[in-house]
């Protein structure tokens, strides 16, 4: 049966762009978003930063440089407004031993120059328009954005319908359809794509996800006279973007972990200790920027991301856990044999780097569920599997790396 409708739960940038990506392809999707706006938890952030982070020739700067290469086509396919989108490039500076060796690792991989270059300070410094120390990689096409105006512009499409202030309290899958409770209505749906980050495991539980809440905070400071001349995005071991945001420079961000199940408004208060270790990143990115902008800290916002414990996004079909416990396959099993729960997606823990990841994932659901070949191969789609971690549990390591094939 070829799928007509989908309830999309989540309505950060995972949800928004899965939304947009079934919507893309005729599907009749209803996003549920249990806050009063879209884009109000760990995608409501002033700005997002939108770059790859490479280290060679592995697998996971594959994946990083595929979604950033997705990210940056799509989102220039909206047309943004310049206020809402610039590409104003970034540099990663070589700032200690080990962030250099790893720069200099990536030059020599052959990349083209239109996807990052590597510059000497002099270059660097001319590029950024402000004295720059270190030896940096140059991403000319990335550049910060405004989450939440990406996040409506993704959800302004005709096949797509929003709903705030709507919570999916439970999920069922009846028949060939599933039904959503939100406490007030039940909804019906073909497709279901879980993508509400920590909350994920509450309507799929008996899945183990591995996740954890990683409290994020960015600081906003005033641009001096000097700092206002920065033309790119320059990261370290934080980031500082250009000052774009109401005359405001973006530092950030902070990291602290937190049980997956944490949601209290007090771990999201400003934290003066959070403002200060953002302060000692920009030491390292620019003393002279630090020294101008150290005691101009206006605000800043925090929120509670979602990463996996091996950093890898869980993006994909869904199996059914209780069939599978009840009838363990041999590690050699044919993974299209497995209880496979058809209709049911996932596309969450994207950690910090949401808004490169997310819409990659978030067409490779979509070409999942529409029969279609996916942006990525086979393998990389298998790192993505979101039941990896239950089939490890059960030594089932061949089967943790693998995808159902399309039918």
């Amino acid at each position: 049966m070829t799928a007509k409708t989908a309830i999309v739960i989540g309505g950060g940038i995972a949800g928004c762009s899965t939304a947009y990506a079934l919507a893309q392809r005729g599907i009749k999707v209803s996003l549920l978003e249990r806050n009063a706006a879209i884009a109000s938890e760990a995608s409501g952030n002033p700005l997002a930063m939108l770059y790859p982070r490479l280290s060679g020739n592995d697998a996971g700067s594959e994946f990083a440089l595929a979604a950033y290469l997705f990210s940056l086509k799509l989102y220039q396919s909206l047309n943004l407004p310049a206020v809402d989108f610039k590409q104003c490039g970034m540099l990663q500076l070589g700032f200690n031993q080990k962030e250099l060796s790893r720069i200099q690792h990536v030059a020599t991989q052959n990349y083209a120059s239109e996807i990052v270059q590597y510059f000497t300070p002099a270059q660097a410094s001319a590029t950024a328009n402000l004295d720059i120390v270190h030896d940096a990689l140059y991403f000319a096409s990335a550049g910060w954005l405004k989450p939440q105006q990406l996040c409506k512009r993704l959800t302004q499409h005709e096949n797509i319908s929003v709903s705030t202030a709507t919570q999916a309290l439970s999920l069922l899958k009846v028949n060939h359809h599933f039904e959503i409770n939100t406490g007030t209505t039940v909804l019906e749906s073909d497709i279901v794509v879980i993508a509400n980050a920590n909350d994920a495991s509450q309507l799929h539980p008996e899945l183990p996800l591995n996740t954890q809440a990683v409290r994020g905070q960015v600081s906003l400071l005033k641009a001096s006279g000097y700092s206002q001349q920065l033309n790119t995005v320059v990261c370290g071991d934080g980031y500082l973007s250009p000052a774009s945001y109401d005359t405001m420079h973006c530092l950030g961000a902070s990291f602290a972990n937190l049980p997956a199940s944490t949601n209290r408004q007090c771990d999201l208060l400003l934290d003066a200790h959070d403002h200060q270790s953002n302060l000692d990143k920009l030491k390292h990115i620019s003393p002279t920027l630090y020294a101008e902008l150290q005691g101009n800290i206006q605000g800043g916002r925090a929120s509670l991301r979602c990463t996996a414990s091996d950093y890898w996004p869980l993006a994909g079909q869904l199996i059914d856990t209780e069939k599978l416990k009840a009838n363990p396959p041999r590690a050699s099993a044919d993974v299209n044999s497995l209880p496979w729960i058809n209709g049911l997606y996932m596309n969450i823990a994207h950690g910090s780097k949401g808004f490169t990841t997310a819409p990659l994932c978030a067409e490779m659901i979509a070409c999942m569920i529409c029969n279609e070949t996916l942006p990525i191969n086979n393998m990389m789609a298998g790192l993505l599997n979101p039941n990896r971690f239950q089939f490890k549990h059960m030594s089932l390591k061949r089967l943790a790396k693998m995808i159902r094939s399309a039918s």
